[in-house]
């Protein structure tokens, strides 16, 4: 069997996707986005609940989910409209991700949330989906579109140093969510799945490497949230509850529906996995510290993940 060269198959697959998109895009035309409120983009480190939070977003009766796709969409100026903003763009985005979030793969290409793991078979999200929405994959009236492609756009805004104050100005449309699972966890999975190596960090990087940057780009969005606190929106696992659904659905422009809120609640289970040694949880308390300690209120809520207030 003759295999093909590496970057052989890399244009090849570029060629395909390139063909793929153009067809979609066109077929997005059509989509009606005239009821569309609010785009908001997810942010922050991958294993950090942002699968389960597009999850329970996704379950709103007008939330329509788009699931990665960020090598279709970003450096594309016909979609990019963080980098190369318009109005046509931007609304070119939201068509696209509509039309796409109803079908695509699991993993990097992107489409449906509906692929991810969240909905697989033992967890309880695919049937408190259907038992809604049976096999419908877009909604018939959407109010908000979210993004779950979360570092990846946190790099993109940084990399090209993106102008957010003039973007809110052009756009009133767009948000951006963080959620925020504790952050060993999150780095301790990070390191598990590899995706540490999307700082630049190698597979021996130690757990410690790995939280510092977690918490660096949770400091990062706190700092915009504080700037800009009607476009950015976080809240902790451990404070999750009605109040915090209910004001993610208004940070959405989503109408409050207490059969979502009551599906949201039951759907919001976070297991845990990880137990660690004291020398990361002290680590962890002296990162924080350091970090935010001109952020005191933020400093006590990262802490108390750690038992220490």
């Amino acid at each position: 069997m003759h295999i093909l060269p590496k970057k052989l198959r890399s244009v090849i697959k570029h060629r395909r996707l390139t063909q793929e998109k153009t067809k979609d895009l066109a077929a997005s035309a059509n989509v009606d986005i005239s009821r569309v409120k609010t785009v908001c983009l997810a942010m922050g480190p991958y294993r950090n609940l942002t699968t389960l939070t597009a999850s329970i977003l996704f379950l709103h009766p007008n939330c329509q989910v788009l699931n990665h796709g960020a090598e279709r969409i970003f450096a594309d100026d016909r979609l990019d409209f963080l980098l190369h903003y318009s109005r046509r763009v931007a609304d070119n985005f939201i068509r696209y991700a509509i039309y796409i979030s109803g079908q695509g793969s699991r993993g990097k290409q992107g489409g449906s949330i509906t692929l991810s793991h969240a909905f697989d078979g033992k967890h309880k999200m695919q049937a408190l989906y259907r038992k809604q929405f049976g096999d419908k994959l877009i909604k018939e009236e959407i109010n908000a579109v979210f993004w779950k492609e979360s570092l990846r756009t946190s790099f993109h805004l940084r990399k090209h140093g993106i102008d957010l104050q003039q973007l809110f100005e052009q756009e009133q449309r767009l948000r951006f969510l963080l959620p925020i699972r504790n952050p060993i966890d999150c780095a301790l999975s990070n390191q598990k799945t590899g995706h540490a190596k999307l700082w630049g960090l190698g597979r021996s990087a130690s757990v410690e490497e790995i939280l510092d940057h977690v918490l660096d780009e949770i400091l990062w969005f706190y700092k915009l949230e504080q700037q800009y606190p009607e476009r950015f929106f976080h809240y902790l696992e451990s404070d999750f509850d009605q109040d915090t659904a209910t004001r993610l659905a208004d940070f959405l422009c989503l109408r409050h529906d207490p059969e979502w809120q009551e599906a949201v609640l039951e759907a919001f289970d976070v297991s845990k996995h990880y137990s660690y040694p004291e020398a990361l949880v002290g680590a962890f308390n002296a990162m924080v510290s350091e970090k935010f300690r001109d952020h005191p209120e933020m400093k006590n809520r990262l802490l108390a993940f750690a038992g220490k207030e």
